[in-house]
């Protein structure tokens, strides 16, 4: 820093004012000299003022990453219906409509199945009819043989028809007892409750054995399905939860509802293709109003590390042509320059090595002209 003091040319002095005037003219020259002293102080001695910072503790614990996957929404109970009889379709129900479990989805004509019955059902009153005159045959030969008018050759044909009736009356009602299954099958009942999601067949329309008739979907008890790369296996466990929210709803410029799953099943299959592996979250079922199966999810898993790591805020790290640092707060509030190698991060955290330890602080805002060994005033301890 330059001054300028101005200079003024001397002025006349009266012989008794010579000595009074030199004093003066000393002691201004003097105090000038004091300010320029004062002035040049700090900046001789390359002193900055204290900088205010933030500071957070260095922590030492596990790094929890956030792996952003994909997934999709399903029943747990979904299945299409089929028949196990053939025959002409009476009526189906039509989709959107919400069954018990227990309830007729679809029915086939049942008249061919009831004359098959009553025929049956016929043929067994003349079979006991039969056998009630074979009865009375019997006693008679029985009576007969007493007499010795009648053969045991004859007492045994007539018992061997009797019971040979008999045994045909067990044999219609055998065949009544299929008849009255074959008229339970030709009934397609709901397995569980639920709704009819799509229908395969109509009404008047025939039905093979094995034919889908409608599809069953249960929207109550839900589940989340979704890959994860193998290389991930050991970092998941069942019980955990899984972050999710519905696909699309950003395009309307709302913001995602998030919803949680636990993990149920963890399927130990690799596929072979892309080299990853299906895991099962169940909804919960406060929230299965507001997902549909089928409906794609953005998910968030979070994948803890075996390890422990020194971690600190990202804020932290400086990045200057030198390298990357951090600065330590020491107990007498100053600033230490420490060199650190940047590893793994996880939102606002990452792992570092360096001469730090946990309990640590370190600066994380007000770092821009902060200095090796400059004293500061913290915020945040």
């Amino acid at each position: 820093m330059c001054l300028v003091y101005p200079v003024t040319a001397p002025q006349p002095v009266a012989p008794g004012q010579c000595k009074t005037g030199e004093h003066a003219l000393r002691k201004t020259l003097l105090l000038s000299l004091g300010l320029v002293a004062a002035v040049s102080a700090p900046m001789a001695s390359g002193q900055a003022p204290p900088a205010l910072v933030q500071v957070e503790q260095v922590r030492s614990a596990a790094l929890a990453r956030n792996l952003p996957l994909s997934g999709r929404v399903h029943s747990r109970n979904d299945a299409d219906m089929s028949m196990t009889l053939a025959g002409e379709l009476k009526w189906v129900l039509e989709p959107g409509t919400e069954v018990a479990a227990g309830d007729v989805i679809a029915e086939l004509d049942q008249l061919p199945i009831e004359l098959r019955k009553l025929e049956l059902e016929h043929l067994v009153e003349r079979e006991r009819i039969n056998v009630n005159y074979l009865d009375k045959e019997l006693q008679r030969l029985r009576q007969l043989r007493e007499d010795n008018n009648a053969s045991e050759r004859m007492l045994d044909e007539g018992s061997m028809q009797r019971d040979a009736s008999r045994m045909d009356i067990r044999s219609l009602e055998a065949r009544i007892d299929q008849v009255n299954d074959e008229l339970r099958r030709s009934q397609l009942v709901a397995p569980y409750a639920g709704v009819i999601a799509e229908r395969h067949k109509e009404a008047g329309e025939y039905a093979r054995p094995g034919d889908v008739i409608a599809r069953v979907v249960d929207p109550t008890h839900l589940e989340l399905r979704f890959e994860i790369p193998v290389v991930y296996q050991k970092r998941i466990s069942r019980g955990q939860l899984v972050n999710f929210a519905a696909q699309g709803s950003q395009l309307l410029g709302d913001t995602p509802q998030s919803f949680q799953a636990r993990i149920r099943t963890i399927i130990p299959t690799a596929n072979a293709n892309s080299q990853t592996f299906q895991v099962r979250a169940d909804i919960d079922t406060a929230d299965t109003g507001a997902v549909l199966t089928g409906q794609l999810v953005n998910l968030q898993l979070s994948m803890a590390s075996a390890d422990t790591s020194l971690q600190v805020p990202r804020d932290a790290i400086v990045l200057r042509g030198e390298g990357k640092f951090v600065f330590r707060i020491g107990d007498d509030d100053t600033a230490h320059k420490v060199v650190v190698t940047v590893g793994e991060g996880a939102a606002d955290w990452v792992s570092v090595n360096g001469d730090l330890s946990p309990g640590d602080w370190v600066a994380i805002r007000g770092l821009e002209r902060l200095r090796d060994g400059q004293t500061v005033n913290r915020q945040g301890s």
